[in-house]
């Protein structure tokens, strides 16, 4: 507990930090790092990490596509977009085509879950890249809200189920998950949402809070940043693992410590781009 406790405090410590210098490519640089770990982790959970026809391409699309935000503006997030679409795309016609030579040793089920994986890493951290650039003037705050929702759901629906969990939530995928600190982490999380948004607006005077936004945002990111957890959880029990990786003592891998976090990277950037939460 004290090791997870201590680097829980460390990686908290360092994504403050990331924050903060996001205006600089360090930011995409990082993102893509844990990008190209979660791939890796994804792919050696379904013992294929050593076949590079399949393993390569995944990591330079997982490489290049968070990296690549830092240089995106309003007039080419659609190329940016359609190309990451593409990629995705041809990255699916190289597992079929992997498929079709191997001669039946390549399911085309462990196809379709190689794909699924992949993709869900490589876009939801390219997500996370981008956010941050699509509005470089409010996108630091906005990118504050990824990593808000997963602590603050995390941490709410911890206690929660701690001091008032009775009914087991999914048991078969996570036995120690309740109906009522998933209940609780939502409301932590929108609550912690609505006060970001305030103390945002008291502290900026300039700024402009859609409070409505934020307290419709908080209530389904906590929906999908649970929903993340349990898909991780799935794989991992599906293959038969306890933890991802080890890369964070106590937390294991990229994947243990940012399921959450993935699961609502993309969805927040659509709705940040239909509806903004700020604005100067």
């Amino acid at each position: 507990m004290k090791q997870r406790v201590l680097t829980g405090i460390l990686i908290f410590v360092m994504t403050v930090l990331l924050i903060i210098f996001s205006g600089y490519i360090v930011y995409p640089i990082v993102i893509a790092t844990l990008c190209v770990r979660a791939v890796f982790e994804l792919l050696r959970v379904m013992e294929v990490e050593k076949k590079l026809a399949l393993a390569i391409p995944a990591y330079v699309f997982a490489t290049v596509f968070p990296i690549c935000a830092y240089f995106v503006d309003s007039d080419t997030t659609i190329i940016y977009l359609l190309a990451l679409a593409a990629a995705m795309f041809v990255y699916m016609l190289m597992l079929m085509g992997c498929g079709v030579f191997s001669r039946g040793k390549l399911p085309f089920v462990k196809i379709g879950e190689i794909f699924i994986s992949v993709t869900y890493a490589t876009v939801s951290f390219s997500s996370l890249s981008l956010m941050r650039y699509l509005d470089r003037e409010v996108g630091v705050f906005v990118i504050v809200l990824v990593f808000l929702v997963s602590w603050a759901c995390d941490t709410g629906a911890y206690f929660t189920g701690m001091l008032f969990g009775k009914h087991k939530l999914i048991p078969e995928i996570s036995p120690k998950k309740t109906v009522e600190g998933a209940i609780g982490g939502i409301v932590i999380a929108t609550l912690a949402y609505l006060l970001y948004g305030f103390v945002l607006d008291k502290l900026i005077p300039e700024m402009s809070v859609n409070y409505i936004f934020l307290g419709v945002c908080g209530l389904l990111l906590s929906i999908f940043s649970q929903l993340g957890d349990l898909v991780a959880s799935l794989i991992k029990r599906e293959y038969g693992v306890k933890d991802y990786g080890r890369i964070f003592p106590g937390h294991g891998g990229v994947m243990d410590r940012f399921d959450s976090t993935i699961s609502v990277s993309t969805v927040l950037m659509i709705l940040c781009a239909v509806l903004p939460p700020f604005s100067l």
